[in-house]
């Protein structure tokens, strides 16, 4: 299994203790680095979900190998993850030079900067889409696991997540990922980003959602 993470902080280095798993390894920049926070290619310097995701993938026996390629930067939109803009750019050079190889799954957690923002659900649609498409020519059929999110300081957006929940149900090879917004503020460190009980429970939904994706993916080259 090789995961690309796309999406801003609850991703990225932003969230509760820094963490470590002996499971799994992270490449950026063409090189490998241990599974371990703040994982590279994310912003901040505190802990992420992914080695709490490498710990329950070994707890529930699957699957043999955990490659890891993050692409997470704090406080941003979906427009700017789209073609033209510096983040997508810089992403798909990344991918383009070999970070991307043997992709199996796209895990998208945005929308809290959107929430922010105040983006429509047409809007949010078209943008995400430009990213999928740009992404697809990039890592070919790989699974996406769509996270709907869009809770920041205790507000959420009704179009953001009726977006993600509609791209997740019509888009081929998409699934619903976690349903982040239930993850409620005594689970979030600063009502917003998760403390290490959320990251625990992250972990496991996002486990539920990378097992149960398709079994197309079994035996792919990580």
């Amino acid at each position: 299994m090789h995961v690309l993470g796309v999406g801003q902080s609850n991703i990225a280095n932003h969230c509760g203790s820094v963490g470590s798993s002996d499971f799994g390894e992270v490449v950026f920049g063409g090189e490998i680095h241990p599974m371990s926070d703040p994982i590279p290619g994310g912003t901040g310097d505190l802990g992420s979900v992914w080695p709490r995701v490498a710990d329950e993938l070994v707890r529930r026996g699957r699957p043999d190998s955990f490659r890891l390629t993050l692409a997470a930067s704090g406080g941003t939109s979906v427009g700017e993850w789209a073609p033209g803009g510096t983040l997508y750019d810089a992403l798909a050079t990344r991918l383009a030079a070999g970070d991307g190889r043997g992709i199996t799954h796209v895990v998208f957690q945005q929308g809290e900067k959107d929430t922010l923002l105040g983006t429509s659900e047409s809007d949010y649609t078209r943008d995400f889409m430009r990213l999928h498409d740009g992404l697809a020519g990039l890592v070919g059929d790989a699974r996406w696991i769509i996270c709907r999110s869009s809770y920041r300081f205790g507000v959420t957006s009704p179009d953001v997540i009726t977006a993600q929940s509609r791209l997740a149900a019509t888009l081929p090879g998409a699934v619903a990922g976690p349903c982040l917004d239930e993850l409620g503020s005594d689970l979030r460190r600063d009502d917003t980003h998760f403390n290490d009980r959320g990251l625990a429970r992250f972990a496991e939904l996002l486990v539920d959602a990378l097992v149960t994706s398709g079994e197309v993916d079994e035996g792919r080259a990580s």
